[in-house]
């Protein structure tokens, strides 16, 4: 059994089912649910540990606000630190993005990707999230490192910075927040109730109580708020809660400037292809969007595509007659420079929305921002 199979077997494991899922029903099923209750209690050693001060927290010399969640997988950390950090920079407040720069070269040893105007390194050393991030904010710093403490410093040191946003920062205990904002996907907040590797909490569900705010994404018209997963309502009682949307709001042809209305998707034949932590949420879009796909092919997150990679999508696609070969903006980031030129690549971009809650959260983040 090679590993992408036992990689495949066990994501299926962490996936299925809902809270209350029975722990095991197979052998492998077992193996998984032991490992997860010694994860488990490795977690709550660690946040104990936290709590009585045996372990250390630091301080940084500003404020500082966490964007993270409590599940592994997709649920907006990106685009919601791209929100953060814009609101935040357009109340003219010097902030900037700490981002541990995951699978990026400089990652130990840290680093500036962007200086708010350039971008200073390049996907490979920054991760393709910070890479993505930096592309994007205008006027923002982004910093990358493992050790946060000093990230936050050099950001401070360099930049001036008042208010630092941490990127998937929820579970890092080592440095001292001010604000933690906790992102828990609406479709499936908890997942089966089981900590990794037997479902996909990153630690136990109680501790979002250590949360400052929740927000919860993926939000649509036909969900109740006040039908909300009983295990929020205990954990979490006199947090505030925001509703969030992932709203495409961007399409581009790969490689060349400017952008294409979103209808352009409309009645076009699509083969689509990603490398996110939900591949079905992104092929959903663009079927949202009109965009017929005809076929896909679905790759790890964070995946950095090769040519082989490449010259697999562009021949299924060719054989497949399609209009047009579909990505999302972080995939798009991963690709090599030099693209098949046919069919063209269009790439989608997606935000995050708050629709009625817009007015609610973006007042308590200015409030916690201006508070002493």
């Amino acid at each position: 059994m090679n590993f992408s199979v036992i990689r495949n077997s066990v994501q299926r494991v962490m996936t299925q089912g809902d809270v209350g899922y029975p722990p095991f029903s197979s052998p492998f099923e077992w193996v998984l649910y032991a490992c997860s209750r010694v994860y488990q209690l490795v977690v709550r050693s660690r946040i104990y540990l936290y709590k009585k001060r045996v372990l250390k927290q630091k301080n940084l010399p500003c404020k500082v606000v966490s964007v993270g969640n409590i599940t592994v997988g997709g649920t907006g950390k990106t685009p919601m630190v791209h929100y953060v950090a814009n609101l935040l920079a357009s109340h003219g407040i010097d902030v900037a993005v700490v981002s541990r720069g995951y699978g990026g070269s400089c990652q130990r040893l840290g680093g500036i990707v962007s200086d708010g105007k350039t971008t200073l390194m390049g996907v490979r050393a920054s991760g393709d999230e910070p890479q993505l991030l930096a592309s994007k904010l205008n006027g923002v710093p982004l910093c990358v490192g493992k050790d946060r403490y000093q990230t936050g410093l050099l950001a401070i040191g360099r930049f001036g910075s008042s208010v630092l946003v941490l990127d998937d920062a929820f579970q890092h205990l080592a440095l001292k927040r001010d604000l933690d904002l906790l992102l828990l996907d609406s479709t499936r907040p908890f997942g089966n109730g089981y900590c990794i590797p037997r479902g996909t909490l990153r630690e136990p569900v109680e501790e979002i109580r250590r949360a400052g705010a929740l927000v919860l994404t993926r939000w649509t018209a036909d969900r109740n708020l006040d039908r909300l997963h009983p295990m929020i309502e205990v954990h979490a009682r006199g947090r505030p809660v925001f509703r969030s949307m992932h709203v495409p709001d961007g399409l581009f042809v790969a490689g060349r400037k400017g952008s294409l209305n979103l209808t352009h998707l409309k009645g076009r034949r699509l083969f689509a292809f990603s490398g996110i932590a939900q591949n079905h949420s992104f092929f959903e879009t663009v079927c949202r969007l009109e965009g017929h796909i005809a076929g896909s092919v679905e790759f790890p997150d964070h995946h950095r595509y090769a040519h082989d990679d490449l010259k697999l999508v562009w021949k299924r696609a060719r054989g497949m007659n399609v209009d047009n070969v579909i990505t999302t903006e972080k995939d798009y980031v991963n690709i090599p420079a030099d693209i098949p030129s046919t069919p063209e690549l269009l790439v989608l971009a997606i935000s995050i929305s708050f629709g009625d809650d817009t007015q609610a959260f973006e007042g308590y983040i200015k409030k916690w921002a201006s508070s002493p």
